[in-house]
């Protein structure tokens, strides 16, 4: 075991990525040495040493190798910051994103003098969403749906992890009712069109699970018009309902939810200003 620098680990970091990801060379040169250090920020900061192995240099060359070929850093460190906390994440799960906290913030914003509430998360992936909702509101009984075993097995893992007490459950919405009566049903489903594809990323088209993000052009309401139809016989009286949606759909989503007796219906922008939630209410 020798004495390693984290200055030293991040300028060599830093340089490597430096020509591809100028933006976020430092974040990522960051992330690494505190996965790997185990240091806070602080110890980094003040250049405080660790100890590694006789691999550890190629160890790290490998992992800038991985994010070099476009690679998501989170995939290669097994894991993403969601709302305060670090949820584990691999090819079978989206990564979380940042706009998804919006929606958990919307969400807790309007049940946060509700008490017992009963809500569903519709493709929940990772399991964000109802894990970070029953921490932050301790009193919410929160369950989580996916058609993927695999995401499945790992949103349990993670609400171990994190001392969350969700249910989830295998299920397919697009052929399956429900058995449950809710008073909260979240989605962010699928909704990047099949023709939006040449729009990608590389590292987010050659590694996140298509299934979770694309639905045919012809068809781009799919599992909106699903959950709502679900919705109509699974909320109670004065039930929520919160959806992520895709910014080109904003009126049509809204314009569904009206239809369909909803009333309240929202759209909401992210905090790019662009149209990203909507909600309502089942009178």
């Amino acid at each position: 075991m020798v004495q390693t620098s984290p200055h030293q680990l991040l300028k060599k970091l830093r340089e490597k990525f430096l020509e591809k990801f100028p933006e976020e060379a430092e974040s990522m040169a960051f992330q690494i040495v505190e996965h790997f250090s185990g240091l806070s920020r602080t110890d980094i900061l003040i250049d405080k040493p660790f100890l590694t192995g006789p691999q550890f240099d190629n160890h790290m060359r490998e992992i800038a190798e991985r994010i070099l070929s476009n690679e998501p850093i989170q995939y290669v460190l097994g894991k993403a910051p969601f709302y305060g906390r670090y949820f584990e994440v691999n090819p079978s799960t989206l990564i979380p994103r940042q706009e998804t906290e919006e929606l958990v913030q919307l969400i807790l914003q309007d049940i946060k003098n509700k008490k017992g509430l009963l809500l569903l998360d519709i493709g929940t992936g990772t399991g964000c969403i109802p894990i970070t909702l029953a921490l932050e509101k301790f009193d919410l009984m929160a369950e989580g749906l996916d058609v993927s075993k695999e995401a499945l097995e790992i949103a349990r893992r993670n609400a171990d992890t994190l001392g969350a007490d969700v249910q989830f459950f295998e299920h397919n919405i697009l052929h399956d009712d429900l058995t449950k009566i809710y008073d909260a049903i979240v989605s962010n489903p699928p909704y990047v069109l099949e023709s939006e594809k040449q729009l990608m990323q590389p590292n987010v088209l050659e590694h996140e699970p298509a299934s979770a993000l694309f639905v045919p052009d012809e068809l781009p309401l799919l599992f909106y018009e699903r959950i709502t139809e679900l919705a109509l016989k699974h909320l109670n009286p004065n039930g929520h309902i919160y959806f992520e949606i895709n910014e080109q759909f904003g009126d049509e989503v809204v314009e569904l939810l009206t239809k369909n007796v909803f009333q309240n219906v929202t759209l909401h922008k992210d905090l790019n200003g662009k149209p990203r939630f909507v909600s309502a209410i089942l009178r």
